[in-house]
């Protein structure tokens, strides 16, 4: 089913027919966002039809403020979280100025919108508002940057508060040119992997060539066990933990996405979240397309089940306590 700000009544009619409903719905697409969409899916989720991911889900997992919250986990590195102006202005200006370069990045966004490389334009400058920055914008793919002010740049990051809720620093890593692994999963078992080539924080010498395709592999794919080993044996469980989340809370599909951090003394990967992706998490690897449609039918039958037991005993009367 198909869902637009408009037509909020007649999907609500649509919903209410179902069982359960798997949700593709980008934060942020062609202007609008996902506050009424939400808004729907949290009603359907309260008559007791089975939301994945559920609105609740996405502000614990979906967004950028996971980074900060999880930093602790294996996966993660120095991070900052900002939820005012005054909180960016204040911090962000003397970690740019210890860094030399950060990435910065919206709470709530999608396709490299509200994603920013930041760096000194002279590393030895002071870091206040009159310094000058490259700011390289994710969402191009040419290498290309603007030349500011830190000021102007962080006053112009206002108006994403409003609508993300944060903004979220991180060290700069600086193996990003050697592309980004998606690893899908159902619940907490990884179900594959993607191989992606980001251009859009990379200098233009960078590049990769416009033809290098990515392919999406099963879990098993050879390259990637030793993530695959972290995620289900390490970090899927601390971030439960951390989260207050079981197994069947998970969404049937999600993905994190992880770029590759500093080589070990002996020569092993590590790997840094970047993202996680709750939303809209289309296409997936089709290798998992029965694993997840399993797992969509388990949960949903759960629902039921429950929603069922719950309106049979309100058919019931009740029984006084003193009758005999």
């Amino acid at each position: 089913m198909v869902f637009e700000d408009a037509a909020v009544d007649d999907v609500r009619d649509e919903l209410c027919a179902l069982d359960g409903v798997l949700v593709w719905v980008n934060p942020i697409q062609d202007g609008a966002n996902r506050s009424n969409v939400d808004a729907l899916l949290t009603e359907a989720a309260a008559r007791g039809i089975w939301v994945s991911a559920h609105p609740t889900m996405i502000l614990k997992l979906g967004t950028k403020e996971v980074l900060f919250t999880t930093r602790s986990i294996g996966w993660g590195v120095d991070t900052d979280l900002y939820r005012t102006p005054e909180e960016l202005a204040q911090r962000f200006a003397p970690w740019l100025g210890e860094r030399g370069r950060l990435v910065l990045k919206q709470g709530r966004g999608n396709g490299g919108n509200g994603v920013w490389r930041v760096e000194l334009t002279d590393p030895n400058a002071a870091s206040g508002p009159e310094a000058r920055v490259r700011v390289f914008d994710a969402r191009s793919k040419d290498g290309s940057f603007e030349t500011t002010t830190l000021g102007a740049f962080m006053t112009g990051c206002a108006d994403y508060f409003s609508w993300s809720g944060c903004l979220v620093a991180q060290a700069f890593q600086e193996r990003l040119a050697e592309g980004m692994i998606r690893c899908y999963l159902s619940h907490d078992e990884v179900v594959g992997f993607c191989h992606q080539w980001p251009q859009g924080l990379l200098d233009a010498d960078e590049l990769r060539p416009s033809a290098v395709r990515s392919a999406m592999v099963g879990p098993d794919a050879q390259p990637y066990q030793r993530l695959r080993d972290q995620m289900q044996a390490e970090w899927v469980p601390w971030m439960k933990e951390l989260l207050g989340l079981d197994r069947d809370a998970l969404p049937v599909i999600w993905d994190a996405d992880f770029l590759y951090g500093p080589k070990t003394g002996a020569g092993e990967d590590t790997y840094v979240l970047c993202e996680v992706n709750v939303s809209a998490v289309w296409p997936f690897p089709p290798m998992a397309a029965a694993t997840i449609a399993a797992a969509a039918l388990a949960r949903t039958r759960d629902f039921k089940r429950l929603r069922e037991a719950a309106s049979a005993e309100q058919a019931v009367p009740a029984t006084p306590f003193d009758s005999p």
